[in-house]
């Protein structure tokens, strides 16, 4: 029964809100052959916000909003671990390399939750925003003081892998609360409007697709390695799968 509740919480909210109950018995019923369907039907819906059942206005539009930070996070994580890949890295000497980073960062801009623009509702905004943040702030400081430190230069044998897995655990946890902050605006913010996320998903896809061919070109010119290729492959899977959602928004209902 575990596992099938876990498996149905791959599912969209509003799916589970209506049929997770349901569907959670049927998983547990069929079994470990039903879990490839189960993981693909996932998919599927993620990858149809437009059928979508609503239980408030602007649900799939608060949901989408987030799935595309979170797909923002994953990239820049990716792209953090290609250090290799010069032609993705900002440089003021060849400001081309950072073309990808225009149309991300427009399309996070357009599809961020707006919060009312009074007092209160600002205050309330900064008191969450506080509390998500304070601990992975927190963190990186930490991160960043034991490396100016020196500490980390002494380190012999397998004690090396320590600062690594540190590292990178703050960042996915730096990743995990930057978009838990803004599930957590979502929720009682203005949604962008369908017209405005089908925008910011295009834009964010067109850019993520302009890092895929920047790094496939990196890669040709160079020695190709795995970790680039990983790379590249990642970039253009999250983008084609970014403007599918903003196509299915397009031709999909009204959200």
């Amino acid at each position: 029964m575990r596992a099938a509740a876990l498996l149905t919480g791959l599912y969209p909210p509003a799916i589970r809100e209506h049929w997770g109950a349901e569907l959670s018995r049927e998983v547990a019923a069929a079994g470990v052959r039903s879990w490839p369907d189960t993981l693909a039907g996932a998919a599927r819906l993620w990858l149809h916000p437009g059928d979508w059942p609503e239980s408030t206005a602007g649900q799939t539009r608060r949901v989408v909003a987030v799935a595309a930070f979170a797909v923002t996070a994953v990239a820049a994580l990716l792209l953090r671990a290609n250090q290799s890949s010069a032609a993705l890295t900002p440089d003021a000497r060849h400001a081309a390399t950072a073309l990808w980073l225009v149309p991300v960062l427009c399309g996070i801009g357009l599809a961020a939750p707006l919060p009312a623009l009074c007092a209160g509702a600002l205050r309330r905004l900064a008191r969450t925003a506080a509390g998500a943040l304070t601990a992975p702030a927190c963190a990186v400081l930490a991160l960043y003081l034991t490396a100016r430190s020196g500490l980390v230069d002494h380190l012999t044998g397998a004690a090396h892998l320590v600062p690594v897995l540190c590292y990178w655990s703050v960042l996915g946890f730096t990743a995990l609360r930057t978009c838990a902050l803004v599930a957590r605006i979502a929720r009682t913010a203005a949604p962008p409007s369908t017209r405005r996320l089908r925008a910011a998903l295009h834009l964010i896809g067109t850019g993520l697709a302009l890092a895929a061919v920047q790094s496939l070109l990196d890669g040709v010119r160079a020695a190709p390695h795995l970790g680039a290729l990983t790379a590249t492959g990642t970039l253009g899977l999250l983008a084609a799968v970014t403007l599918g959602v903003g196509r299915d928004l397009r031709t999909g209902r009204a959200v």
